[in-house]
């Protein structure tokens, strides 16, 4: 998607949610056209591309992968002895993280650039009033996105939905209830005008907010203040709404993940995507998503610095429990999300190009096998190990986000980020279905996310199709977090789907061995910190989390 920039203008949302002014100097910009909000903003061409500056926001939302990942069952830290207090839940987790104040900022800032896009709505002159609707509708439904974000992670926030035009420091902290009522009815205002589809890649159509509000009624119906069984009844009926509209799964899970597969990421599986863009001009710093869950091939000198395999951030890795859940034999995922042969991307040590270096067995093998090996082969129970480097491990590496053509170097993908697919609304409404005890229509669901998954042909042991043998006739909500992990590795926000379901803390310390050694985690930190500067900005009282 092509973004319009406006020159001059800068919405500036300080810290503690407030604006302040200066004088004229020589930072003002020039503005020789005398643009200025009230006579841009007004005009269709000046509010298409305010709305459409709601939207790089989400680039840097959507990649706190430290946050949505750590500190989870099948995420930890690339280091074994990691100190990292977001995965293991110390106390050196507090309100003046960095991380945690970004986040807050970066949410309220797309929030006011929303508020911004709807108060101009009721200003434009000459728009197209079913233009103006759908422009209204994306605009409700990204506050309610964020908002959505803001609850979960800090529990009742300041509602804010009007521009911020002057200075403001007596901000209060309604019940979290509050802040879910506000997102309900933007997500319901806005399905009451969304397209259902739209020309332009990327915008926000009814099923994305359809998808969204099924799962704000989704999460909400755990909760104390939550309508229960009321509420995953209506999480079903977005749902529903969602699988019948024009989306469906795709037959091949590969495929769209795959590069080399021609417009691997057009297809109608994916309900919303941030967007990037080949074109350097408005790809800005592009995707990071490809040096996502790796660990560091670079220490290996047949590998070296590769393009192929690419250059970490060390934001997360996968646990050992992760690889344990895929079936290898009879699940399509696992060979469609990890390499597990690496090979040598120059000659040296002995290796030719092309050669197997490195090789993670479905199966362990044993050492007498190993010893006839020229190239590395660590099996399942030494992922938390690495003969390369000490303290960190080796893995399977990622491949799922891979890019082609992007040098070893930080950012620079142009790969699209998936936000919301099809499979996830799926588990969705079996989640919500479970809940209410319809556990045939749950199954029904779940087991059409694991029929595509399913390897194509028949089981050679049994002459059973693998879709067949992928099926199951029991379901529990582990189950359907455990099938979420293997669909949505890398896409969904691990952390939240734990937290909703109640399993957060249980999950963690079963099967994170970072935070189960550090035994810290309890039900405090089902709420992060309320940033420290935010609270201490604000003339009025606004009260921190428990714990904090």
């Amino acid at each position: 998607m092509k973004h319009k920039y406006i020159i001059g203008f800068l919405f500036t949302l300080a810290i503690g949610l407030s604006i302040t002014g200066c004088k004229k100097s020589y930072l003002d910009e020039y503005n020789p056209a005398g643009r200025t909000a009230e006579t841009y903003f007004n005009t269709p061409q000046g509010f298409e591309g305010l709305v459409q500056a709601n939207y790089p926001n989400l680039r840097g939302i959507i990649n706190y992968q430290s946050l949505y990942w750590l500190g989870t069952d099948i995420y930890s830290s690339y280091g074994i002895n990691d100190i990292n207090y977001v995965n293991l839940y110390t106390k050196a987790f507090n309100s003046a993280d960095g991380g945690i104040t970004n986040y807050y900022s970066q949410l309220y800032y797309a929030i006011n650039i929303a508020n911004t896009s709807l108060y101009w709505a009721t200003q434009v002159q000459g728009e197209n009033p079913t233009t103006l609707n759908y422009r209204i509708g994306e605009a409700k439904a990204l506050r309610a996105f964020y908002y959505f974000l803001l609850a979960e992670t800090y529990g009742g926030v300041p509602i804010i939905t009007q521009p911020i035009t002057a200075p403001t420091f007596n901000y209060v902290r309604p019940p979290e209830a509050d802040v879910y009522t506000q997102i309900i009815k933007d997500l319901t205002d806005a399905i009451a005008v969304l397209p259902t589809t739209t020309p332009d890649a990327g915008r926000v159509t009814l099923g994305v907010a359809q998808h969204l509000l099924a799962k704000v009624y989704l999460t909400r119906a755990y909760k104390s203040y939550g309508g229960g069984n009321a509420d995953f009844q209506k999480a079903v009926t977005m749902a529903d709404a969602v699988i019948a509209g024009p989306y469906s799964l795709q037959p091949v899970f590969a495929k769209m993940f795959d590069p080399t597969v021609a417009n691997f990421q057009a297809n109608n599986e994916i309900i919303f995507a941030v967007q990037y863009s080949t074109n350097p001009l408005t790809n800005g710093a592009g995707n990071s998503l490809n040096q996502a869950l790796l660990w560091d091939t670079q220490v290996v000198p047949p590998i070296g610095r590769s393009s192929l395999y690419g250059k970490p951030n060390f934001a997360a890795v996968p646990t050992p429990f992760l690889f344990s859940l895929y079936d290898k034999a009879k699940d399509s995922r696992y060979a469609a999300t990890f390499w597990n042969v690496l090979y040598a991307q120059s000659a040296t040590n002995g290796f030719a190009v092309g050669d197997t270096v490195v090789y993670y067995p479905n199966t362990s093998l044993t050492p007498a096998q190993i010893a006839t090996k020229k190239y590395y082969t660590i099996n399942p129970d030494q992922y938390r190990t690495s003969p390369f480097s000490g303290l960190t491990r080796s893995f399977p590496e990622t491949k799922k986000f891979r890019e082609l053509n992007v040098p070893y170097q930080d950012n620079g993908g142009f790969r699209n980020t998936y936000v919301f697919r099809l499979a996830e609304t799926y588990l969705i409404d079996a989640e919500a279905n479970l809940a209410m005890g319809n556990t045939g229509k749950a199954l029904q669901l779940f087991n059409a996310i694991r029929a595509r998954a399913a390897k194509p042909g028949l089981d050679p042991l049994t002459g059973v199709a693998y879709s067949t043998e992928m099926q199951v006739n029991t379901l529990t909500l582990d189950d359907i977090l455990d099938e979420r992990a293997r669909e949505l590795y890398g896409e969904e926000l691990r952390w939240f789907e734990l937290k909703r379901t109640g399993k957060l803390i249980s999950r963690t310390l079963a099967h994170n061995d970072e935070a189960k050694a550090s035994n810290s985690i309890d039900s405090h930190f089902l709420l992060r910190p309320i940033p420290q500067n935010a609270i201490d900005l604000n003339h009025g009282p606004l009260a921190q989390n428990p714990g904090y």
